[in-house]
Formats: C-alpha cells, structure tokens, sequence
C-alpha cells in the first residue's frame, strides 16, 4: 500500500503522515481507496507547534485583512464549488444536488460569520469609580477542530471560519471517512493566503483525534459529531476551565419508510 501521499498540512507544508495506512471505502462502488498514511503522534504535536508560533502574528492583524483572507477562500470555493461538491458525493454517497447545496453553506457561512464577530465583539468603556471600565475581546490560540463525515465540508468550515476571523489558529482533524474533502478544502485555504501555520492538517483514525484532543497545548476543541465520542471529549477536558469546549454532537434525521402511491 502507498503510504507516501502528502496528505497532512503542516507548518504551511504539505508532507506524508507517518502512522498507520488510511484508506476508505467508494459507497457507491465497494472499492477501497487509498490516502496515504494517519499523522502520528509527533506530528499532531507539530501541527499544534506550527498553530501556536503562528498564533501571535495572525491575532495581531487588523480584524479586516483577517476578514479579506477568509473572504478570499469563500470566493476560491465557489470558484471551485463543482470540484468540491464532487468530491463530497464521491466519499459520503451522497447526491449532487444535495453537496452542491453544502457548498453553497460554506461560502454562505463567511457573512454569517463576520456579522456575529462584528455583532458581539464590539468594545466599551465606561467610568467606574475612580477609573474607568473598558470591555475587549482576544483571540484564545490554537483550537482543535474536529469534523464530521456527513456535511465534511460545511460543518467543520462552521468552526474553521469563526476561528479564523476570530484571531485564533487552527488544527483541523476531519473524520477519516473524508479525508480528500479535507485535503481540498485546506488545499484552498493555502491559495487563500493562510500558508504560515494559521491553519494545520492532522488526518487519521480516533488515536489522532485523542492525541490532538488530549494535548495540553491546543487552548479549545471545536467539535461536530456523534454524542459518544462527545462525551469522551468532554471527560477529557474536564478540570480544565481554562479551555474552550463546543460540542455538537447526537443530531437525529429519522426517515418513515411507507408504501409509495401511485400518483
């Protein structure tokens, strides 16, 4: 099996993992495929290392070229979007119309976005006593983001982008079903500008996501997923106030199978 692909992105540098072969089932056709190799546990390391020596110069930048790159990679997405939307089908077997649909929520996403930051980071001050009060908002560093195999391009772009535009750096870990929407997608984040560590590629089975979650350098952990994996991730983290935990977890889409009437 060729484990030489580069399909982990570090450090603004695109390199083979070192662990485990990854491949993946075509839903459609039953044959496997095959992605190179997991990132092992050095290199999730190094991709938390390339976040953090990337955090300072990316959070000190004005709120606008921020906003620029991201809106860059919103425009290379839908200059993109048929691409990216085949890819989507090809590993989830999902219809077109539907991944066409996802990617349209990706670049939507981006507005979705700045309006928020723009609505609830706003500064203040005030008189108080004898001094005065005055309200800001940070970056908090290097978050996690974990992502799901169902929407593999828009859910995690959901935390992605947000944390961007938000002054943090990011580690993305997608689900190992879905590891060329990822490649993709961070493949246009690169073109975007963010080539310097901003945003790092860890693919790979649960051991990544353990490693990548149960480092003490990583500051939050953004997830989407099944409420299982969840709850480990919350124990995890537990007694440590310090870092920021999102959990999206245990959605439901039941389908009611019946007769079909002749209309």
């Amino acid at each position: 099996m060729n484990t030489e692909r580069n399909n982990l992105f570090i450090a603004g540098t695109w390199q083979p993992g070192r662990g485990e072969p990854l491949a993946t089932i075509d839903p459609a056709s039953g044959a496997p495929r095959q992605h190179g190799a997991m990132a092992d546990g050095a290199q999730v390391e190094a991709a938390i290392a390339s976040a953090r020596a990337a955090f300072p110069a990316w959070a000190a930048k004005p709120f606008a070229e921020r906003e620029a790159q991201v809106r860059r990679f919103g425009a290379l997405v839908g200059e993109h979007a048929e691409e990216l939307a085949r890819i989507i089908a090809t590993e989830t077997g999902k219809p077109l119309w539907e991944t066409r649909g996802e990617v349209r929520s990706m670049r939507a996403k981006i507005d979705i976005s700045v309006a928020a930051y723009r609505e609830r980071t706003g500064e203040s001050s005030a008189p108080q006593g004898d001094g005065r009060r005055r309200v800001v908002h940070r970056p908090h560093g290097v978050m996690a983001v974990f992502g799901p195999y169902n929407f593999p391009g828009h859910l995690p772009n959901g935390h992605i982008v947000p944390a961007l535009l938000a002054g943090n750096t990011v580690v993305f870990k997608p689900s190992e079903y879905t590891p060329e929407t990822a490649r993709r997608t961070v493949e246009l984040w690169q073109s975007a500008g963010l080539a310097h560590g901003e945003i790092n590629l860890v693919q790979g089975t649960a051991a990544t996501g353990q490693a990548l979650a149960g480092s003490a350098a990583i500051d939050g952990l953004l997830f989407t997923g099944s409420a299982r994996t969840g709850f480990a991730l919350h124990r995890a983290l537990a007694e440590q106030p310090q870092k920021i935990l999102a959990l999206e977890m245990g959605g439901n889409n039941p389908l009611v199978v019946d007769r079909v009437a002749n209309l």
